[in-house]
């Protein structure tokens, strides 16, 4: 009840500070995701590629009216931070979008791409794994506007540090153009743009969600002018859970800031600070052979009762925007940017009786500072887009990694060529140094329209994964390695079709990747809490898969569904640590009633993995660990799901698996058992 008594405090207090509006303004009614009109074109208010959203300014519908033009409005051009203003929608989700999606965090909303299938511990707050196209997280890079968000000291991020209120659209990067964006960012790059607000009077954004086993979560945006020229914008978020087994309590709080300032209409000056507290228990799973019922929270024993970690980090980031070109589409970026992430981890034997005998204090300060330059240039027949970054990366303090200090650079390009209305076709490449070594990633890709209902794409690429400083340096009593790591060489390639009629569209693709080098975590035998390692370059792996996603309209009913098979191989034997099947979606209905005052989307999802071998999660090295032991059996679950747009008001009700399916997620996490979520989300004016 501590955290739900918190989210409670924190409404209250929000409704007095902004004394409740008078009246809330008209909004325009913008449909959700996928939703598509009788034509087979997303209706007004969306777009089906970002060249359209880009020649909306920041004056938007949920913003107040526009000042006149005889005042000279001051704008910002928007998706400031877009890794590719033409990106195809089938690579985003903007805001609209979100809210008709059921998330929790950021890892909820990625699960709506194909490809994309979450490790989930299923608990607020835990260091699920994301993996992509058969690649894990040390092969995903995560950005805010463009610039790397992984900690140099593990090379990861946790996506539950992250507000999914502070962006205005998610993107997700897969496939041969992946590489392109981040270090490290083979297999997929995850950009959160972040809006920039124009708003004459007050703006108040209010989130509000609560569930099983004391999960709270609480969100509020407030934005205003404060003149012609600048906009303060300020949020805050608070998460936390109770815990369904011993020690997975978890607290997190984050608060946010952004200063605009138009220099001209021409100059954009963007201040932003992101700032984030957490405390996370880490148990390290289910202890099958001491439980006697691993899905009772009564019964069940986990593996360790008194390990947690607590993050403090800092991220600032000074934006100069300028369109010096004709068009304003053409946008040109400098970012320079801090960070600093300090990680406490814990391991203490008074928080538990009997104590397992460990003690364990070790604390870990990482920071990486640099800039950011982007340009891009589109012309009637080009699309030209080229960036540069240098950054100073340093592990400041940590017992298992030491003092690091080490400066990186890249550079990448992308030309793309426009052969009239039905073929396009693009270049790429980036270049980079990284502990004193070069690295070159290229590739290419076509995008042929057949007609306005088929298009096919297609593309290859070479690129490099390079080791991160927990596999180059890590060292405790549970991990090993073998000398001279080398960098992952990652051949990929895919092609595909996407099919729309009215109401609906269907994307397949295939994919093939030979990732050769690749760094291992292979167990290796000894009596320890969590599972040890030696890190190791293995010989090749092979990974071939279809990804595909359904989105179609019949009648009142609405059906999305998402879905990969993927089959992985090395030295001649099949590869079982990801499920080969993964399935995700649903049935809704989905219509406007009560005179179009009321939207509702309202149906049943369902998800389904096959058998899997999985990975050990050692939460000390926060490291994914190849598992030899038990094998993890099918899961399947169900959803009751109910959203509803009210007004100016977006409410959710879910029934979390109503028939009480027991299943584990990876070893040993049980899945989540029966429970009822319910969460509002609130833009109103002052």
């Amino acid at each position: 009840m501590p955290h739900l008594t918190k989210g409670i405090l924190f409404l209250v207090s929000f409704f007095v500070l902004h004394c409740l509006p008078a009246s809330a303004h008209a909004q325009q009614n913008i449909p959700g995701p996928g939703k598509i009109d009788s034509t087979g074109s997303r209706p007004p208010g969306t777009f089906a590629d970002s060249t359209g959203a880009a020649r909306e300014d920041s004056v938007r519908a949920d913003s107040l009216r526009p000042v006149p033009d005889t005042l000279g409005r001051m704008s910002t051009p928007s998706l400031v931070g877009t890794l590719d203003r033409s990106m195809d929608s089938a690579h985003y989700v903007t805001m609209e979008e979100i809210h008709w999606i059921d998330f929790t965090y950021p890892g909820s909303l990625l699960e709506a791409f194909p490809g994309v299938y979450m490790r989930n511990l299923h608990s607020a707050g835990q260091y699920n794994q994301i993996n992509i196209r058969g690649e894990d997280w040390r092969s995903v890079a995560v950005l805010q506007n463009g610039r790397l968000m992984n900690d140099p000291a593990s090379g990861i991020y946790n996506l539950y540090q992250y507000s999914t209120e502070y962006p205005d659209r998610v993107e997700l990067i897969t496939g041969p153009r992946a590489f392109l964006y981040g270090l490290n960012s083979a297999a997929g790059s995850i950009n959160f743009v972040t809006r920039n607000y124009n708003s004459n009077r007050p703006f108040t954004k209010l989130n509000y969600s609560q569930g099983g086993w004391g999960y709270a979560y609480t969100d509020g945006t407030f934005s205003q002018n404060i003149s012609r020229k600048l906009n303060v914008t300020m949020g805050f978020q608070f998460q936390g859970v109770d815990g369904r087994f011993v020690n997975s309590l978890h607290e997190v709080w984050n608060v946010r800031g952004k200063l605009r300032y138009n220099v001209s209409k021409a100059l954009n000056i963007i201040l932003s600070d992101y700032y984030t507290t957490s405390k996370t228990d880490l148990n390290g799973g289910i202890d099958l052979l001491r439980s006697r019922d691993p899905f009772d929270p009564r019964l069940a024993v986990v593996r360790n009762a008194e390990s947690y970690d607590k993050i403090t980090r800092h991220d600032a980031d000074l934006s100069v925007v300028g369109t010096f070109f004709e068009d304003s589409v053409n946008v040109s970026t400098l970012n320079l940017y801090y960070s600093n992430n300090f990680r406490e981890y814990r391991d203490e034997e008074n928080r538990y009786d009997p104590s397992n005998g460990i003690m364990n204090m070790s604390d870990h300060t990482s920071s990486w500072m640099g800039g950011t330059l982007s340009q891009n240039y589109h012309t009637q027949w080009q699309r030209f887009n080229a960036g540069l970054n240098v950054e100073l990366r340093q592990v400041e303090g940590s017992p298992n990694i030491g003092r690091r200090r080490n400066t990186i650079a890249s550079a990448w390009g992308k030309e793309e060529f426009l052969l009239g209305e039905f073929l396009t076709v693009a270049g790429f490449g980036r270049f980079e140094t990284y502990l004193k070594k070069q690295y070159l990633g290229w590739g290419a890709d076509a995008t042929l329209r057949l007609s306005p209902s088929v298009t096919l794409f297609g593309g290859f690429s070479f690129s490099n994964r390079m080791p991160n400083y927990m596999e180059l340096y890590w060292t405790d009593s549970t991990v090993t390695r073998e000398q001279g790591l080398v960098a992952e060489q990652h051949r990929g390639l895919e092609a595909g079709a996407e099919i729309r009629w009215p109401g609906s569209d269907l994307r397949i693709a295939y994919f093939h990747r030979t990732v050769n080098d690749p760094i291992l975590f292979q167990p290796t035998p000894g009596t320890h809490v969590f599972p040890a390692f030696s890190v190791v370059n293995g010989g090749s792996i092979a990974t071939n898969g279809v990804e595909a996603r359904l989105r179609m309209r019949l009648w009142l009913l609405y059906l999305e569904g998402n879905g990969s098979y993927l089959v992985q191989t090395a030295g001649g034997s099949e590869l079982a640590s990801l499920p080969k099947l993964s399935l995700s979606g649903g049935i809704y209905f989905w219509s406007t009633l009560l005179q179009e005052h009321l939207e509702l989307k309202t149906g049943v999802r369902g998800h389904y993995r096959s058998a899997q071998d999985g990975e050990l999660f050692n939460p000390e090295a926060l490291a994914y660990v190849s598992n030899t032991g038990t094998r993890v059996g099918y899961a399947s679950s169900a959803d009751f799901v109910l959203i509803a747009h009210i007004g100016d008001a977006y409410v959710q009700f879910i029934w979390e698996n109503p028939l009480d399916i027991e299943y584990y997620a990876t070893p040993f996490y049980p899945g989540g058992d029966r429970a009822i979520r319910f969460g509002i989300s609130w833009e109103f004016w002052n």
